[in-house]
Order: structure tokens, then C-alpha cells, then sequence
């Protein structure tokens, strides 16, 4: 066996182990479709080792399983964009189109209801106690205006 034997490597093992590290670093950057350039180094690993191919196709040729592979990953797992909508501002905006009654009647536009466990201030038309209301914006902070439900 001569150095030579050594230092060379097959290319698709040189594809192979890319593409792998690729898969292992998606571990470590998730949500960065590194997974997807992996497997498109994988399977051109796969295809370089029953088919030899030069350099250039075999960039061509990885280039386009790349497009391949993201676009079949963005129709199985959905665009980010397509994500959850986003979470309230806070636990007040939560609020905003449920109801509730009333704890302490509204009086002089400002009253009290009841969410779970804690009271909330709320601001809106006088209406008697246990009226039944409906939050309809958050004012400042923790007060919420109510409507008659």
C-alpha cells in the first residue's frame, strides 16, 4: 500500500460524510433546513457511489436536489410563515372578544369582573352588577373596556 492509497477518498464518501455532518448540525441550528441540504448531499453520495460523475455535474446535480429536497420539505412541514398566529400582547389582550359578568357594577364608567381566580378593572357603560359584558379593548395595561354582551 502506497501514501497514495492513504489520502484518497471515493467521492461519494466525501458527499456522504457532508451530508451528514449537514443532518447533525440541523441538531445544533434547527429550523435552518440544513437538514434538507444533508440529504441532498446523502443521496448524491448515494448515486456517486453506483455512478461516477465529475465534479461540475455532480454540483449541478447537488444544486438541484437541494431545490428538490426543500421544496418537498416546505410541502410536508409547511412554510415558517404558515406558522401559529401569534401569541396576545399580554394576558389582557387575551381577553379581547370573550365575556365575563360582572363582579361590581359599572358606575361612573369604571366596575370590576371576575376572570378565574383574579378581578379585573374595567371601564365601559354603567350596567348593574352580573350584567353580562364582552371585552372589547384593553385600555391601559390591565384595564379592559367591556360592552353589554
Amino acid at each position: 500500500m502506497t501514501d497514495l492509497d492513504l489520502f484518497s477518498v471515493h467521492p461519494y464518501v466525501v458527499w456522504l460524510v457532508a451530508g451528514l455532518a449537514l443532518c447533525a448540525a440541523e441538531t445544533f441550528v434547527p429550523g435552518a433546513f440544513l437538514i434538507w441540504i444533508g440529504l441532498a448531499a446523502v443521496a448524491l453520495g448515494g448515486i456517486e457511489f453506483f455512478v461516477a460523475i465529475e465534479l461540475t455535474p455532480a454540483l449541478l446535480l447537488f444544486a438541484a436536489l437541494v431545490v428538490v429536497f426543500v421544496f418537498i420539505g416546505r410541502r410536508v412541514y409547511g412554510s415558517l410563515d404558515s406558522g401559529a398566529p401569534p401569541l396576545p400582547l399580554s394576558r389582557a389582550h387575551a381577553l379581547i372578544g370573550k365575556e365575563f359578568y360582572l363582579d361590581e357594577a359599572i358606575e361612573r364608567g369604571y366596575g370590576r369582573m371576575r376572570v378565574g381566580d383574579s378581578q379585573w378593572r374595567v371601564a365601559g357603560p354603567d350596567l348593574p352588577k352580573g350584567a353580562k359584558v364582552r371585552v372589547a379593548a384593553v385600555d391601559d395595561g390591565a384595564q379592559v373596556r367591556v360592552e353589554k354582551a
